[in-house]
């Protein structure tokens, strides 16, 4: 059975599953879907044609298991979700977050709040994202993979988790994304290998290719990524 608020404000076209719940002043505009187990807090905003709770569909193509019934969505207080964004199921995302138009979160994923995600970005599966952290336009951030707090990641950035490019198979042992610590900064179009760790308050330069960890505080570019000097120390 669905909570709805008195307050809320539901489009007549959208579409809510059983076991939703929507609490005061929530907006949900033409053309949302709901999947059951989702959960919109007071304030959240969202647009026209979003999905929120999907299923993944692996259509037996894909070497990872995915899930197989829905699991709780959270959205916190006040968050933005915006046109045909699509949030899959079991997805944390904390307060004052705004979901960018035609983003893509998959299942497992965890985002704090005060965070952006920006037009067009792609988060894949088991990604934790910590609060005040900006990932701009066309971004991809790959599954498996953990991001701090504060940290800005600029447009074009590709993160990646598999060394061996899907010949092994999927095996969370070997499947990692990279570790990105508080205050990082990314510039635009850098490619982050798998397994990298890159130090807190480092500077990754646009275009760098990242093969290895950046120490903290060290500012790197090039291809392959190598360390230029100490602009990115932090006192």
């Amino acid at each position: 059975m669905n909570k709805i608020s008195d307050s809320a404000f539901i489009a007549d076209t959208a579409v809510i599953y059983d076991d939703v719940i929507i609490e005061d002043d929530v907006i949900i505009r033409d053309f949302v879907v709901l999947y059951p187990g989702v959960i919109l807090e007071k304030g959240v905003q969202v647009m026209e044609g979003a999905i929120i709770g999907r299923l993944p569909r692996g259509a037996g193509a894909t070497a990872r298991d995915t899930l197989e019934e829905y699991k709780k969505v959270k959205i916190g207080e006040n968050s933005v979700i915006s046109p045909h964004a699509i949030i899959y199921t079991d997805v944390f995302i904390g307060r004052n977050t705004l979901i960018g138009d035609g983003a893509s979160i998959r299942e497992g994923c965890r985002i704090g709040d005060f965070c952006i995600i920006s037009r067009g970005v792609t988060i894949n599966y088991n990604t934790i994202i910590g609060n005040k952290t900006k990932i701009m336009d066309n971004t991809h951030i790959t599954g498996n993979m953990f991001i701090g707090n504060n940290v800005f990641i600029s447009s074009l950035v590709a993160t990646t988790n598999d060394n061996s490019m899907g010949a092994k198979g999927y095996s969370d042992e070997w499947i990692k994304g990279p570790t990105i610590e508080d205050d990082v900064r990314i510039g635009a179009g850098a490619n982050i290998l798998p397994g990298v760790r890159l130090g807190r308050g480092s500077i990754i330069a646009a275009g760098a290719v990242v093969t290895k960890d950046v120490p903290s505080g060290k500012m790197v570019m090039g291809v392959p990524a190598r360390i230029v000097g100490n602009e990115g120390e932090r006192k």
